[in-house]
């Protein structure tokens, strides 16, 4: 079996394409309560998606559709909120997923601490009917859709309420929410919210086409409590999942300067957001068959006329020279009869130099193997061509360190994804003259990722068919001799790491195997305008 690339798939590609050149689309869409309510005028959802590579998604609600104070039990009564719903979903038939924010009114205005386990139960029970409804006529609507049921982290009533003056307490908008439960501890509440949100996990485990997101401490985690009559504690101690139950959410976290018991601020809905998306939503939109990280760090870096370096991974302009960055991927685990239909690469940006590049052209080349002698970064990376070139399109914002760059890598790039061992992508921002303006990028496998769809390949049949090119004998001890080739051809003989231990450009029709460790072998052979990888064992 092997891989083979039409002529004009073979010569080196280039095209003109703008930057982030997709139009936006919604993709997304925000239903539900208060917390549907805040998070989403706070612009979390749109936010996070241009965060992690996403800028030509984005998140859709209105004023009618993320409502406060509206539970599970009344959401779907209102008609024509349902209608404006049903119109929104009809309309827009991109729409993927739905972010769902119902249940916490429910618990809030019926569950008390002095109820016993069979009556949280009951309470429980009656929310989980009401919101198996509401994502049945959603999914009714369009079967398709995914929901994403997002659950509430730890309140804080003790600190916010309970802390007052016994005369100003009854003054608090939250005091009679409070009282009405019984005005619970923390401990109380966290653990009926602890329950409530275990129920949550076990029924989105069983609803087709329904999510969840377990966010419980996210907020004890992130800002940690300097000062609090629970108890003190640093921020990254609280684990998440589950935060620390006999102690509220710091008052840090929340909404009007601390003083509402149960929303967070614009900042800290940002977070709970942003970990919907490390958890579920980056991966759901990235949907990828297939995803590599990067090599190992020796084989990333970027490379100049003068210098390599593999500590980053940076691309522009520095010190008036150009910087081009090589990333390589071990993709011997793609299957034999399939090739890529779409490839994305995402990267996380370390630093910004000078002014965004976003809006600049970025230049794709791809090599199968690796660009120069080696995979190793060499100086000679820089003007190898590779076996195609493309300006690919780029989304994100990469405002900050740690926004990914999204890559999406043009047709011509897609050929060249080697199943027998490396591929190799160089990006290069060809038009910024700019002294010092760059990006670098993180140099670390898990913050590189290749993603691949893939559809069954069809030049993929027996070499026999497409070529007349042959090798033997094989297995081989020491020549293998090399039929069909003219003297142009270039051999490289690959192991099954993807590194090329032999190699020869001088069209000779055998190749001298006898040092190389007894195993399977590749050989690519770039004859005719075509690349032909055949294996072969070594005894």
């Amino acid at each position: 079996m092997k891989l083979i690339f039409t002529t004009i798939a073979a010569l080196v590609f280039s095209a003109n394409i703008s930057a982030q050149c997709n139009p936006s689309t919604d993709k997304m869409m925000v239903m539900g309560d208060s917390w549907a309510f805040f998070s989403w005028s706070g612009n979390s959802y749109n936010e996070n998606l241009d965060r992690f590579g996403f800028s030509d998604y984005k998140c859709y609600s209105t004023a009618g559709l993320a409502v406060n104070g509206t539970e599970a039990s009344d959401y779907f009564t209102d008609a024509p909120r349902v209608q404006e719903l049903t119109d929104y979903i009809n309309s827009n038939p991109d729409l993927k997923i739905v972010h769902f924010s119902l249940g916490g009114n429910d618990l809030l205005r019926t569950w008390n601490n002095s109820m016993n386990s069979a009556q949280v139960n009951g309470v429980l029970d009656a929310v989980m009917v009401d919101i198996k409804a509401g994502i049945d006529e959603v999914l009714a609507i369009n079967p398709d859709l995914q929901i994403l049921l997002s659950g509430y982290d730890i309140p804080n009533f003790s600190e916010t309420v309970g802390a007052l003056p016994a005369l100003l307490q009854s003054q608090h908008p939250f005091f009679s929410t409070w009282d009405n439960m019984g005005q619970p501890n923390p401990t109380e509440i966290n653990t009926m919210l602890t329950t409530g949100t275990q129920r949550f996990i076990d029924s989105t485990n069983t609803w087709p086409n329904v999510h969840f997101v377990n966010n419980i401490g996210l907020m004890q985690n992130t800002y940690g409590n300097a000062s609090s009559s629970f108890g003190t504690y640093a921020a990254g101690t609280a684990p998440v999942p589950g935060g620390f139950i006999d102690k509220p959410s710091p008052t840090e976290a929340l909404n009007f300067a601390g003083n509402d018991s149960f929303h967070l601020n614009d900042d800290s809905y940002e977070l709970f957001i942003k970990r919907h998306f490390e958890e579920f939503y980056w991966a759901y939109f990235r949907d990828a068959d297939q995803t590599f990280s990067a090599d190992i760090t020796a084989n990333n870096g970027w490379v100049t006329t003068t210098a390599t370096n593999t500590t980053s991974v940076k691309v522009g302009n520095h010190s008036s020279e150009a910087h081009s960055s090589i990333l390589s991927f071990n993709t011997v685990s793609m299957p034999n009869l399939e090739k890529a239909s779409k490839g994305s690469i995402f990267i996380k940006r370390s630093s910004l130099n000078g002014t965004n590049l976003i809006d600049q052209d970025l230049t794709v080349s791809v090599a199968v193997n690796h660009f120069g002698d080696s995979e190793a970064i060499e100086l000679m990376d820089l003007t190898d061509a590779g076996d195609a070139t493309a300006v690919s399109c780029i989304y994100g914002v990469v405002e900050e360190d740690g926004d990914w760059l999204r890559i999406d890598l043009d047709d011509a790039l897609l050929p060249f994804m080697n199943r027998y061992g490396t591929t190799q992508f160089k990006l290069s921002f060809e038009s910024v003259t700019d002294a010092d303006r760059y990006f670098e990028f993180s140099n670390n496998p898990d913050d590189i990722y290749l993603d691949l769809n893939l559809v069954e390949d069809l030049l993929s049949v027996e070499d026999e068919i497409l070529t007349d090119v042959t090798i033997y004998p094989n297995p081989v001890n020491s020549e293998l001799t090399i039929k069909g080739i003219d003297e142009n051809s270039e051999v490289k003989i690959i192991d099954l790491n993807g590194r090329v231990v032999a190699q020869q450009n001088s069209g000779a029709n055998t190749i001298d195997v006898s040092n190389l460790v007894n195993g399977m072998y590749m050989i690519s052979i770039k004859t005719n305008n075509q690349i032909i990888t055949k294996k072969f064992s070594k005894i």
